[in-house]
């Protein structure tokens, strides 16, 4: 079953594939469902490998057969599902090429966000809801709700980028992330991972709105680098650090 989450992170993955026809952007149904299943996999409700049959999912969101495929078809194009002839469609099971892959473009993209970022002139203004955003983040890991933490943690990047209002980099931004979070579903385990990102988050928010644009690229490499390394090393790849 595909909960509702939202309330959680009060923020969502949002954006439809970056191929979608404009009428489909504009299908409200369309969106809604494309994005409650890409949350069931992002909050890791549906995990990797895992099966989603249609019937099932029409019955959960209260929708026709013919949206519930339309929006397995575009997470498909996302890589976020698989669709096998004659077998149905699966959330996708990543490899450590796709890993690597995937972290390397994270990288080079949200320093690309951050250099944009400098040229705002509101920048400080226009920072206030992420830092209200990394409270939460900070208060959900505290207490412990991982769903919440998750969320909110994967959301800062796009939120980030969502502050330059270029649509076409917040769909490439927001698929990165999506297929970042069921990398880390996949081989991550709670324990592994890193307990203070909120620490970091808050760290790049501060170099950034005081200027310091190289200082905050680097703290982002860090950030992003130390989560791609530790992936890498489920498959033997990459070196302790």
């Amino acid at each position: 079953m595909i909960e509702n989450n939202s309330d959680n992170a009060n923020t969502m993955f949002y954006a439809p594939a970056a191929s979608a026809s404009m009428e489909e952007r504009h299908d409200s149904e369309l969106f809604r469902v494309y994005a409650q299943i890409l949350d069931g996999i992002t909050d890791h409700q549906l995990r990797p490998g895992h099966k989603l049959t249609e019937s099932d999912l029409c019955r959960q969101m209260v929708c026709s057969r013919g949206t519930v495929r339309s929006a397995l078809s575009l997470l498909a194009h996302d890589k976020i599902v698989d669709l096998l002839p004659n077998r149905g469609a699966f959330v996708h099971v990543p490899d450590a090429k796709e890993t690597e892959d995937v972290f390397k473009m994270r990288i080079a993209l949200e320093e690309t966000v951050i250099n944009m970022l400098l040229e705002r002139p509101d920048l400080a203004e226009s920072a206030k809801p992420l830092y209200a955003m990394i409270e939460r983040e900070e208060a959900a890991f505290a207490r412990g709700d991982r769903v919440a933490w998750n969320r909110l943690s994967n959301a800062f990047h796009v939120e980030l980028a969502r502050l330059l209002d270029n649509q076409v980099l917040l769909d490439i931004v927001n698929t990165l992330c999506a297929r970042s979070s069921l990398i880390i579903a996949v081989f991550d385990a709670p324990k592994d991972r890193l307990r203070h990102t909120y620490c970091e988050h808050r760290e790049i928010l501060d170099l950034l709105v005081a200027g310091k644009g190289n200082r905050a690229c680097k703290m982002m490499r860090k950030h992003l680098g130390q989560c791609q390394a530790r992936l890498l090393r489920k498959f033997g790849l990459g070196e302790e650090q």
